[in-house]
């Protein structure tokens, strides 16, 4: 048989066209690059899940940093803002019962107020919170006793301190209270803090003054301006929910108009916010914008971003180099598994083929789906069979037949190997009948030797064709009275592969040979056909000699071989048990098991019910190699992948290749390789630096 099987299935002159090799490369190149593409998605999906993690929980972190540093600096804030009401009630204190101020503990009540002026002049200079201080006698003087002098109340409260003097009747019962104001003729804005200070007279009489503390807003920027953080924020000081001062710059009367004007202004899903009581009705409230957060973050972010393009780009290196030795792993396994497809295809469409010689077909049954399944195109108009031998004056035949018949004509030829010198085609023709006598007769003569069967529409006797060929094809050779022995070969290796449905028809075929030849020839292929099948005269003729055989009873010899290997068929198809010629499910066995403990040619054999001797012979025809060559060879590319790709040491891969030792596996590389374990590998790493 030719090539590394028996059987080329639609051989075709030109099946090879232009270009299939350049689309077979652009295909894979399409497929390496989806298989990168997947490979590396997968790698790069953990890193990103990971560093986008990561990035979440650092911004996490400097948000709660950012309000963490926030809450400190209003605590700290609040807290010195505690200290200066703390000295200004204090003062209430000390002033309340005070000779000086307090006409209930006075025996003279003061002429003048220079003892009042002094005492304030004293309290601001050890008060610097504090721009000045101010005591407002609401009653019959309406006076204004300040450090600087004394001051009418419409002066006081109309160009030094301008706020609303109704709310001073309001606040009599109040401890403290503070109001926004404009100073000095509106050259500046502050707060005044007011403390009532009330004394009980005779007669359940009262008398109440008041002390002013005027605090500009430059005294509150410097205390609440900012809080030295990278950030901007905005504070403001609050009394009873009426905003008193707003670090905010620009225009804040908007955010000062009203009771809680700030909630209006201030958004709080643009802004942080923090609240900080001071105590005496005092809040703090300070704001960080969002904005102005992640701006802070900017450099610190980018720098973690330029760390995870950085990975992602290593990533991306790393997965390319690596993606590529998987793919070739992943194309050497997709390669292997479309060759073991290939051959069962091949093998489907080979059973077909001999089924046709040896059973009738009709339209729609099994055997004919099955060969429009492997794309034998039995429903054409026309079949016939050619056969012709392998010789010099054939050569423009097997062009016809190999070349120009094929699947992008009207007229396709298969090939059935049923000797190694006979050329036997199937032709399914969509010609018409007048064309395809005409091409017969063309290629007919100058020294050709041909044998054509009849041409018929009706599938069902397209084996018929087969033997009017043969017959045809004989007569030559039964004039040269040549003896059959491509037959007999085809025979012997069609037995020893236990093929019965191919032993069904060459046994048919020497059947009619014997049925034309002399009687001695006769006699001579049937001791030969004997001799192949492993058979004893005494089971057929009785112990007679050679002169009393006639070829009736040689006939019906063949015809009980006949019935016997048919039935050998039969129970084939039946039980479903393995073909032993199917080379694919044995190299898939191979390929799976060879580093299997209990793997030898005997357990294998016997997992394919067949002897070791069939099974190596086959293995050996269709591969050219023997089992164990073929074993050795896969243990060899295994080899050379992990001395590639690993870092195992050679004991480790010998160990693991199931070598007895590691010196069998080195003296076994260096014979197929020409180099040790050790040199490949260093080679291989060279190579890629």
């Amino acid at each position: 048989m030719e090539g590394k099987r028996g059987f080329r299935y639609n051989e075709l002159w030109g099946n090879t066209k232009r270009g299939v090799g350049k689309m077979e490369k652009r295909d894979k190149n399409i497929s390496y690059l989806r298989f990168v593409i997947t490979y590396n998605i997968v790698l790069l999906i953990p890193l990103l899940i990971v560093s986008f993690s990561v990035f979440y929980m650092v911004h996490r972190q400097h948000y709660r940093k950012i309000m963490d540093e926030t809450a400190v600096s209003a605590e700290r804030q609040a807290d010195y803002f505690k200290q200066q009401i703390a000295v200004i009630c204090a003062y209430n204190a000390d002033c309340r019962y005070s000779k000086i101020y307090s006409r209930q503990y006075s025996s003279n009540p003061p002429v003048s107020y220079l003892e009042i002026a002094e005492d304030l002049k004293k309290k601001e200079s050890t008060f610097p919170f504090v721009d000045s201080m101010y005591y407002y006698f609401p009653d019959e003087e309406r006076k204004v006793v300040s450090s600087g002098g004394t001051f009418t109340e419409d002066l006081f409260f109309s160009r030094i301190c301008r706020m609303d003097r109704n709310l001073l009747g309001k606040m009599e019962d109040i401890g403290l209270y503070a109001v926004r104001a404009e100073l000095y003729e509106g050259s500046s804005m502050g707060i005044v803090i007011i403390c009532p200070l009330k004394t009980w007279m005779e007669k359940g009489k009262s008398d109440t003054q008041y002390l002013f503390y005027v605090i500009r807003d430059s005294k509150l920027m410097e205390q609440f301006g900012g809080s030295g953080m990278p950030y901007e924020d905005i504070t403001m000081v609050s009394f009873q929910d009426q905003v008193l001062f707003s670090s905010r710059k620009g225009d804040n009367r908007a955010l000062l108009n009203g009771s809680r004007g700030w909630e209006q202004l201030l958004e709080e899903k643009d802004y942080y916010r923090n609240i900080t009581d001071m105590e005496s009705g005092f809040s703090a409230l300070t704001f960080v914008s969002k904005e102005e957060v992640s701006r802070s973050a900017v450099s610190y972010f980018r720098g973690y971003g330029i760390w995870i393009l950085c990975s992602v780009a290593v990533g991306i290196l790393l997965a390319l180099y690596y993606s590529r030795k998987k793919y070739q792993s992943f194309r050497s396994l997709l390669d292997n598994n479309e060759m073991l497809e290939e051959e069962r295809n091949l093998l489907r469409a080979e059973n077909c083929l001999y089924e046709l010689l040896t059973k009738e077909v009709k339209p729609g049954d099994e055997l004919w789906e099955r060969c429009l399944k492997s794309s034998i195109h039995i429903n054409r108009r026309h079949l016939f069979f050619a056969v012709f031998p392998k010789i010099e004056e054939n050569r423009e035949l097997y062009e016809v037949f190999h070349t120009q018949m094929n699947d992008y004509s009207a007229s396709t030829a298969y090939r059935i190997v049923l000797f190694e010198e006979m050329y036997v085609y199937l032709v399914c023709s969509d010609e018409s009948m007048g064309d395809i006598s005409r091409r017969l007769e063309k290629i007919s003569g100058s020294g050709v030797k041909l044998g054509v069967g009849r041409i018929t529409s009706d599938v069902g006797k397209i084996r018929f064709s087969y033997e009017e060929a043969r017959r045809e094809l004989r007569r030559e050779q039964h004039e040269e009275q040549r003896f059959p022995g491509q037959e007999l070969k085809a025979l012997k290796d069609a037995a020893g592969l236990a093929d019965s449905v191919r032993t069904v028809i060459l046994l048919t075929e020497l059947k009619e040979i014997v049925s034309e030849v002399k009687e001695s020839m006769a006699l001579c292929i049937t001791w030969e056909v004997m001799h192949i099948l492993n058979r004893e005269p005494e089971e057929f003729f009785d112990g007679r000699g050679d002169g009393e055989l006639t070829k009736e009873e040689l006939s019906v010899f063949f015809g009980r071989m006949i019935e016997e290997q048919a039935a050998f068929s039969q129970d084939e198809e039946g039980n479903g048990n393995y073909r032993k010629k199917n080379i694919a499910d044995i190299l898939d066995y191979i390929n799976g098991h060879y580093l299997d403990d209990n793997f030898t040619v005997k357990y294998m054999a016997a997992c394919f019910d067949t002897s070791v001797s069939n099974l190596s012979h086959f293995f050996k025809k269709n591969m050219q190699v023997s089992i164990s060559q073929y074993v050795e060879k896969i243990k060899l590319e295994r080899a050379k992948e992990l001395l590639a790709d690993s870092d195992k040491k050679i004991s480790e891969i010998a160990q693991l290749l199931r070598y007895g030792n590691s010196t069998v596996f080195i003296e076994m590389f260096k014979k197929y390789e020409g180099i040790t374990p050790g040199g490949y590998r260093e080679k291989i790493w060279k190579s890629r630096m």
